[in-house]
């Protein structure tokens, strides 16, 4: 239920919560409650937004009330919640708690208030998120974004600039992204792939993988698409290909487009062509 008492307070006072152990986290858990609402003011304009005040604008929270969030949001019990109910309102709660999660780990790249055994259970269980949602919805008429793929895809980009995260961490997140699309049957239209293509820009930006191991990455994604229906990851692997190849060309990489037969398969090269 919105208390629009509390949101009017937490605003006037610069969101600063109160001194009082008991009341602080009680306005935390009503916070993360909020999460999951299928009301979008409430979820994301009220909600989310208090944390991103609390975590990156005015970055004002005690290490007991960042592992209070973390300990509800980076909870399997929790970010999964009903996560084999594909039609369920509960995508909403993982979207958002993922989302909460990126938040968290923007703050640790400051504050570095997270151990290694914390960022590796974000690791598991953001890589288990990936593989197992089902729910591909983005916006939904009445209840705002879902979006879970993108959110927990922004998690990831901002877990990529944790100190402790490997190149062998990467190529298992790079993995999880080849599952995700091998086994999804629906076509992507919320722009997943700008999200997902991000999380490899960036390893490439921290020196986390070389753009060799990249490039063949990509090509056996596109090679090991499934026999049974393959429309449909053939449709979304082609997208996530074409966007990431077009960021790396942005960003000076030397991408040869004909090492990637998937992107130019409707392109029909003759003599002709080649002569104009």
């Amino acid at each position: 239920m919105y208390d629009s008492h509390l949101y009017t307070k937490l605003k006037q006072n610069e969101y600063k919560l109160p001194k009082d152990l008991k009341t602080s986290d009680k306005i935390i858990d009503i916070m993360l409650s909020n999460l999951s609402s299928t009301d979008s003011i409430l979820r994301d304009t009220i909600a989310y937004h208090i944390f991103s005040e609390w975590l990156v604008i005015k970055d004002n929270l005690t290490i007991h009330q960042k592992m209070r969030i973390y300990n509800y949001s980076v909870n399997k019990k929790n970010l999964l919640f009903k996560i084999d109910k594909i039609d369920s309102d509960a995508v909403f709660q993982r979207s958002f708690l993922a989302l909460i999660i990126a938040l968290l780990l923007e703050n640790n790249k400051i504050h570095a208030f997270l151990n290694d055994k914390e960022i590796e259970k974000i690791f598991i269980l953001l890589n288990e998120l990936l593989k197992k949602e089902q729910n591909m919805l983005s916006f939904v008429e009445g209840k705002g974004w879902s979006h879970c793929i993108a959110h927990t895809a922004d998690a990831l980009d901002e877990l990529i600039y944790q100190p402790t995260i490997k190149n062998s961490d990467v190529k298992i997140i790079m993995n999880s992204i080849s599952d995700f699309y091998k086994t999804n049957t629906v076509i992507l239209t919320g722009e997943e792939d700008e999200r997902l293509s991000n999380i490899i820009i960036t390893a490439l930006f921290m020196k986390k993988i070389s753009y060799e191991e990249v490039t063949n990455w990509l090509i056996t994604l596109a090679e090991s698409i499934p026999n049974l229906l393959p429309e449909i990851p053939l449709i979304n692997i082609k997208q996530f290909t074409q966007t990431l190849l077009i960021k790396l060309s942005v960003l000076k990489y030397k991408v040869n487009f004909k090492d990637f037969p998937i992107v130019n398969r409707y392109i029909n090269v003759s003599k002709n062509n080649l002569d104009l």
